[in-house]
């Protein structure tokens, strides 16, 4: 099976992107596709050069990865510099070229794809363009972090991914999907303020730089979103699902934590 990875290079997206390739068996190919949101795409696009050279040097296999460059395509962003960083992605790997094959998304959506899921982990801009131009559907839901239903919104009265392009964000929730929303997101178990990892490896380090970045603007929380959504999909019985009425007459299975 294949995996794409929809994502836009915040902190939060490395965060998820090392868990997914520490566990990498699990998929024959992954194919991650940066996006404009955290960051313009441009800079998503270097920020995933990076994060899979730190992979490789981590021991991390990235046999089978690839990276898809959507730089030629018109995407909403907003930097978010005490979040994630200057450079979005925490400001802590060198600019450097990739180290797994690029492919442009132009020629990538015309590639034949049966089997396959996808995660998406910012503006679903580019995830419904690539849903209207395949012939296949995924076969299993989308796992989608965005939206919020109870909890408190975190960008202008929405949540960050659906903010910055609303109309694709609603037209993502008619696919077959489940949500891992800021009310997901925000249980205690997935606060990490009190969670500073012991070791040296690349999830380690992440991690621990949400943590020192998410400390600095307040002292009791932090929530890795992304990587919430990265769990729900590799342990999906961890999760139970919640279907509530979001906007404009749209649906959101939201997921939560079982206990």
């Amino acid at each position: 099976m294949k995996l794409v990875v929809f994502a836009d290079y915040g902190l939060d997206d490395a965060c998820a992107t090392a868990y997914l390739l520490a566990h990498r068996e699990q998929f024959d190919v992954i194919d991650i596709v940066p996006v404009g949101g955290n960051v313009e795409a441009e800079k998503a696009l270097k920020n995933c050069y990076k994060l899979l050279a730190a992979a490789k040097a981590d021991n991390l296999s990235i046999n089978g990865i690839r990276v898809v460059d959507t730089t030629a395509h018109v995407q909403p962003f907003c930097r978010l510099t005490s979040v994630h960083g200057r450079d979005g992605m925490g400001d802590l790997f060198k600019d450097c070229a990739s180290c797994a094959p690029v492919i442009n998304y132009d020629e990538w959506v015309k590639e034949k794809c049966e089997d396959y899921r996808i995660l998406s982990l910012g503006p679903a801009t580019m995830v419904v363009d690539y849903l209207n131009k395949v012939c296949v559907k995924p076969a299993e839901p989308i796992v989608v972090m965005g939206g919020c239903v109870a909890e408190q919104p975190n960008y202008n009265g929405l949540e960050f991914n659906d903010a910055l392009d609303e109309k694709a964000f609603l037209c993502l929730l008619s696919y077959n999907h489940v949500a891992a929303t800021l009310d997901t997101c925000r249980a205690n178990e997935f606060n990490y303020i009190n969670k500073r990892m012991p070791g040296g490896k690349l999830s380690d380090v992440l991690i621990n730089r949400s943590v020192s970045l998410a400390a600095a603007r307040h002292n009791d929380r932090c929530y890795i979103y992304d990587y919430v959504a990265a769990l729900a999909l590799l342990h999906p019985e961890r999760f139970g699902v919640s279907k509530k009425n979001y906007r404009c007459g749209t649906v959101i299975n939201e997921l939560y934590l079982k206990n």
